[in-house]
Parts: structure tokens; C-alpha cells; sequence
């Protein structure tokens, strides 16, 4: 049985661990990383600069070499750094399609009820979740992908229940979903319907959403865990990254703990 690469589409930054960075760190060989934008470091540090690179040109390189090397692959989309971008990922599934496994998109364009991308970008998710085995917006994406603003109060249920009609081939992973002011967790809509969720910590960490894919992808591709099972060790390894991560005082998420991978 051949054992698939992930071939992740998203921002690499330079400080920080979050993108494609965090994915590296945790798939390792397993990895074939194509950045959308270079950073010098997180958006939400100081001094940022943003670099492009050819795109469309290394994407169809990555993807003809992997045909060559006879590889089957996972597909992930995440952080755009142009809107045109879009275009190509849609061309180069259409082309490639027999060849990818599975698609998996976390639809980067907000949280903690604002947009942080540019429109034109926001305004391309829904067209890459569409075509999408498994979306992970967090609880903001999920309001914008559907058509709700970014600070719009509904019950969950009407953003997830619209987001079905939406997208009905597309299974549906909520994340930073507070049930009360103590807890936070993900809900997953598909085959089953499951929530989990664990004690807030006293920090945030840009990031830490790459590694509960990034860990998602490796229990259940990797490890060969069912969707649920993969997604409750991936929730409970992301706590403890986070975790450690406060208790040493660290600026940047600590990926490499003991026991993680």
C-alpha cells in the first residue's frame, strides 16, 4: 500500500510557527509544501514584509513531479495570498483530480468576529470549499462562508444548517466553538455528528488551528484512525502543545513536546 504525501498549499513564514511551517514540523517527509507567500514573519508581528513567488508555475511543478513519482496525494488549501490563486488551485484540481485522495481546506480569512484578508480573497472560499472533501472554517469563517457578517450573532446551528445546504458534499469541522465562557472545542458535521471540547488556556496562539490539521491529517491518513477518533487526538494534542507552550512562557507555539507524534 502506498503511503500518501500531503501536498499543503499555504503561507510560509519565517518567525512564528504557524502555516506551512507547523505542517512541516509535523508531517515531515511526509510533506510537500507550496507556499502562496513568503513572510519575513506572522501577520501579527511587527516589521512584516510579504514576498510573492510563481505560484502557478512551482504549483504545476509540484504536482507534474508528483504524477512522475507515481505518488497519491491529500491535498490541503490554506492561507491564499492573491485572490487569482483560486483560479489556479480550481485548474490544477480539475487537471489532477484523479491523483488527490482527499481535499482538505481551512478557508483563511478571519476570527474573533473580523476579516483579516482582503475581500477579494474572502470572496473566493466558498468556490474552493465547494469542490472540498472536509472544510474547517473557524466560527467566523463559518459566518462569512455563509454569507453572514464576520460579528453576526445567530445560533451556531443556523450558520452550520446553511453551510449544509451550501456545501452538501463537503464535510463540516467547526472550530473555536465555545459551548460556555469556560470551554472551547470543534464540532464535526458528516457522516456523524460530534462536539468536543477542552478548558480555555490563558493564551492564544496564531497557529495553533495549522496544528489541529496538521495533527487531523496525520492520525487520520497516517495512523489510519476513523474521522472522529483522528479528530478528538488531534483536539487533545493541540491542547497539549498549547498548554506547554504557556507554562514555558514561549512566545511561539512549542510543536516538538514528547509523546506528540
Amino acid at each position: 500500500m502506498k503511503i500518501p504525501h500531503t501536498l499543503a498549499i499555504s503561507s510560509f513564514a519565517v518567525h512564528g510557527t504557524a502555516s506551512l511551517k507547523t505542517f512541516i514540523t509535523l508531517l515531515g517527509e511526509r510533506i510537500l509544501p507550496v507556499p502562496t507567500l513568503m513572510l519575513n514573519g506572522l501577520t501579527n508581528m511587527t516589521l512584516v514584509k510579504k514576498l510573492d513567488i510563481p505560484f502557478k508555475e512551482l504549483l504545476q511543478g509540484v504536482f507534474d513531479l508528483a504524477i512522475a513519482r507515481d505518488l497519491d496525494l491529500i491535498l490541503y488549501i490554506g492561507y491564499l495570498g492573491k485572490a487569482e490563486q483560486a483560479d489556479i488551485i480550481l485548474e490544477t484540481i480539475n487537471i489532477y483530480r484523479s491523483n488527490i485522495k482527499v481535499i482538505i481546506t481551512d478557508p483563511v480569512c478571519g476570527d474573533h468576529g473580523r476579516i483579516y484578508v482582503p475581500e477579494d480573497i474572502t470572496a473566493q472560499w466558498p468556490r474552493i470549499v465547494g469542490v472540498s472533501d472536509l472544510a474547517f472554517p473557524n466560527l467566523t469563517e463559518l459566518k462569512i462562508l455563509t454569507g453572514h457578517a464576520p460579528y453576526a450573532n445567530e445560533d451556531t446551528d443556523v450558520y452550520i444548517e446553511q453551510f449544509k445546504q451550501l456545501f452538501p458534499k463537503t464535510q463540516l469541522v467547526v472550530t473555536s466553538i465555545k459551548p460556555d465562557e469556560d470551554t472551547i472545542g470543534f464540532e464535526f458535521h458528516g457522516s456523524e455528528t460530534y462536539r468536543y471540547s477542552h478548558n480555555v488556556l490563558s493564551k492564544n496562539y496564531g497557529g495553533s488551528g495549522d496544528a489541529f490539521v496538521a495533527l487531523f491529517i496525520l492520525n487520520r491518513f497516517y495512523k489510519d484512525m476513523g474521522v472522529t477518533e483522528a479528530l478528538k487526538l488531534a483536539a487533545d494534542q493541540t491542547y497539549r502543545i498549547i498548554k506547554n507552550s504557556v507554562d514555558k512562557g514561549s512566545d511561539d507555539l512549542i510543536l516538538t513536546i514528547p509523546g506528540i507524534l
